[in-house]
């Protein structure tokens, strides 16, 4: 068994947590007569024993939130819930005077969450009624999965957790206190009996940033050879220049701290280039926007929970993946991208997909930011020559649907003719479940219907999702170097400047550009 914990920093990292978990839950199988789910729950489940006796499964997860953030949920859920007597009260003695309890105002579940509870059919889940990651969760987590930070308050105006210093200074005092690797991340990593590695779900452009680069900091200082992949994540929305400009100083802090010290770096934000037009979706919801990066994170990352025996080869680890992407030992940061394939329906049985469908990026690739007299756009990756390193892919379409150009081994269409990049290419007929908690972003001719279906989905997507490390990191990596060259005091500076050359001399490494037009 090679066990995942998984963090998840911040109300952004939230939504694409739960999405991941219902994903997850969703391949359970309950029926007695069902085959056996391919996916290995022992990976990222627990097993434990509830308050009735019964044996419980829940996730490997540390979910952390300013205050007001868990919405309607509780910290004691319906399995470890005991029943309490109304009228027992703390007990007298000392004070006889009696006592004035005081309790904020409680979220209340919306009509989705209320008809899980009670075992009947969830209602159908509308945007306007998702206003917390929380109202569309479908799992039970356990009580000390769960850690609100009650120093701030979610989207305060009075004191944002916006700066990347109030994120480290928080995880400090916070570990001056508890020792946060004892109270919370222990009870967890002692369970497994061969750890594999951490995944980690954070927001890279605020405090969250400031606080996962301390938390990384110090599980590499307490586990040195377990995998580290960080996914983080971004929101590229249109904001005001001095935000903006906060926002860049604060992911630059982000990397400098965590990529030195993780296996793999994923940066995650919405697509900046205009979607395909089988995405539909609002770009002000995150319920929606986290769906998508959902799809393509759970896919690119499946063959890291197979059960031995479906062949996931090179991708079945995450020091493996982050390994054979890392090709010169500088690449350490991937790119993500994503097709959902379109079923063809003159196909001899429904479901076939046309492979010949455009994908689309949703990290660094899609582009960088562009205002006022700050040059701070990568103004496109096409005015230089690239060089692609390796390429990871997952394909999630049946063996019938499966086409020549799929065979294990085979190139895919690299960028300016790069053959010669790594390439793993995986295969599975286990396509991606579209299920009651997921909204309707994709176009109903993207959907493949399947009857029966032992994972409690009865839609399903053809999806490809592809890890790539390549020179098209650079010009973000520049534009980032070039706002902390100006606004960065220097005390500051200099290290991350360091740093941030550091990266970018190693997508250098092992081939020439030819070009000097993103030079300082």
């Amino acid at each position: 068994m090679h066990e995942i914990i998984t963090l998840q920093l911040g109300h952004q990292a939230n939504y694409l947590g739960t999405h991941f978990w219902n994903t997850q839950e969703s391949y359970f199988t309950y029926a007695e007569d069902a085959s056996p789910s391919p996916v290995d729950h022992n990976v990222h489940f627990r097993p434990g024993i509830g308050v009735d006796g019964g044996e419980t499964f829940t996730p490997r997860t540390l979910i952390y939130d300013l205050k007001g953030g868990f919405g309607s949920m509780k910290k004691i859920n319906a399995l470890y819930e005991v029943e309490r007597d109304s009228d027992a009260g703390i007990p007298q003695g000392l004070w006889d005077n009696g006592m004035t309890i005081q309790r904020e105002p409680l979220v209340e579940p919306i009509e989705y969450q209320r008809s899980l509870d009670t075992g009947l059919l969830p209602a159908r889940l509308e945007p306007a009624s998702v206003r917390y990651w929380s109202d569309f969760n479908k799992v039970f987590y356990h009580p000390r999965s769960s850690i609100q930070l009650n120093q701030y308050d979610l989207n305060s105006k009075v004191m944002p957790f916006e700066n990347i210093s109030l994120g480290r200074d928080l995880f400090n005092q916070l570990n001056r206190e508890h020792d946060m690797l004892d109270r919370d991340f222990r009870l967890f990593a002692e369970e497994c009996d061969q750890m594999q590695g951490v995944q980690i779900f954070t927001s890279a452009e605020d405090a969250w940033g400031g606080f996962a680069a301390e938390y990384v900091a110090a599980l590499r200082d307490e586990y040195p050879k377990t995998g580290i992949m960080t996914w983080g994540l971004q929101d590229f929305e249109k904001t005001t220049r001095e935000r903006q400009i906060n926002h860049t100083v604060n992911l630059a802090y982000t990397l400098s701290n965590i990529i030195p010290l993780t296996s793999l770096y994923i940066p995650l934000g919405f697509p900046q280039s205009k979607l395909p037009g089988y995405v539909h979706l609002d770009t002000a919801l995150q319920w929606h926007k986290s769906a998508l990066l959902s799809v393509a994170v759970e896919s690119c990352t499946l063959p890291t929970r197979l059960r031995d025996g479906f062949g996931a080869g090179r991708l079945g680890k995450l020091d493996d993946l982050a390994s054979l992407l890392n090709v010169n030992g500088g690449q350490k940061i991937a790119t993500l991208s994503m097709t959902v394939h379109k079923p063809n329906p003159s196909a001899p049985r429904s479901g076939e997909p046309s492979l010949s469908d455009k994908g689309f990026g949703l990290s660094w690739d899609s582009g960088g930011y562009e205002f006022g007299g700050m040059a701070m756009r990568a103004r496109g990756v096409q005015s230089h020559e690239s060089h692609t390193f390796a390429v990871t892919e997952v394909v999630r379409v049946s063996n019938h649907d499966r086409t020549k150009d799929m065979t294990a081994g085979d190139s895919p269409e690299l960028p300016n003719d790069h053959h010669d990049a790594v390439f793993e290419r995986y295969h599975t007929s286990f396509t991606y479940p579209v299920i009651d908690s997921f909204p309707s972003i994709f176009s109903t001719d993207r959907i493949i219907p399947v009857e029966g279906d032992a994972t409690g989905g009865d839609q399903r997507l053809a999806v490809s999702a592809r890890l790539t490390t390549s020179s098209q990191v650079m010009p973000r990596l520049k534009s980032i170097k070039n706002v902390v060259s100006r606004v960065v005091g220097v005390d500051e500076r200099e290290a991350i400047l360091n740093d941030l050359g550091e990266f970018i001399e190693g997508f250098e490494t092992g081939w020439n550009s030819g070009s000097d037009d993103y030079d300082d």
